[in-house]
């Protein structure tokens, strides 16, 4: 099927079908002359993906569905359906506001809604703006599971090393790129990385095959002189010298790995892939 065929059955943008084939939902054969040629499988998927946007469901989530072994939904959904039930909680206790019930009530049914929420959700909050996204985009993975009861000693040393950090310096013009997240590439790159560090952990080798082009893209990228004059390279330069004297990675990862299983669970095997990537780029190089 041509493009603009899958676009009369799925009702889709030709924009959204083009985001999905860069996200690798899609792999439709190309031809010489530029035209794609999408499957009845691609057509499936697209009516899976539409479906599932209009329900709410992330697109990260749907690539986490569409690439799972047994593709169960299962999983998605029931995050979905906590995020919900979380909504209709928050819900509630505007409610209670609003026709003045105590403060003391509000902070209890507000303490028991906390204990279900996610890591990434109690830090965000606890760090809203640039400093926050900065330093939890890249685990974000990793933190969308909830706090466990072992975990929260570490979590709150981790939040006091954070919060009596430094104030982290950025021009407005940097604030305000981060806040907007202005350079799609490197946003993407950033997402699609994080988003992969869980696929890493069951097999590094296959990973780098399947992800060698987008690998060796961003690495070119990175160390081009289009990033390292960008705002986007400047920030980075920046955050990477800030953490290294605040001692950031002897102080906070170890936290990190304590309250995060996860993390833990890829920390262990990035130990592993580490030496395997140096060797991989070397034979690329």
């Amino acid at each position: 099927m041509l493009r603009n065929e899958i676009q009369m059955k799925t009702a889709l943008t030709r924009k959204a079908i083009e985001y999905y084939e860069d996200k690798g939902l899609l792999k439709p054969i190309k031809s010489e002359n530029g035209y794609r040629d999408y499957s009845e499988k691609d057509l499936d998927i697209l009516m899976k993906v539409s479906i599932l946007r209009k329900l709410g469901v992330s697109v990260s989530d749907i690539e986490k569905y569409l690439s799972s072994a047994d593709n169960s939904l299962a999983s998605v959904l029931r995050k979905k359906q906590h995020q919900l039930e979380n909504d209709e909680k928050r819900k509630e206790l505007l409610e209670l506001i609003i026709r003045g019930e105590g403060q003391e009530y509000v902070k209890e049914k507000i303490a028991l809604m906390e204990a279900e929420e996610s890591i990434y959700e109690r830090l965000e909050r606890a760090f809203p703006g640039f400093f926050g996204h900065l330093f939890f985009a890249a685990y974000k993975p990793f933190f969308d599971e909830p706090l466990s009861e072992d975990g929260e000693g570490a979590f709150k040393k981790y939040v006091s090393y954070l919060d009596n950090l430094a104030p982290f310096e950025l021009s407005e013009e940097e604030q305000k790129f981060v806040d907007e997240a202005s350079s799609p590439f490197d946003m993407y790159a950033l997402e699609k990385i994080s988003e992969d560090k869980v696929k890493l952990i069951g097999n590094v080798e296959e990973w780098m095959k399947e992800n060698e082009t987008f690998i060796m893209q961003y690495e070119t990228y990175k160390h081009s002189e289009q990033y390292q004059n960008s705002i986007w390279g400047h920030i980075q330069e920046k955050l990477q010298k800030y953490m290294q004297d605040n001692n950031y990675y002897e102080i906070a990862i170890p936290l990190i790995r304590k309250f995060s299983k996860s993390y833990d669970e890829y920390y262990e095997k990035l130990l592993e892939a580490n030496e395997q990537f140096l060797k991989y780029k070397e034979i690329t190089n």
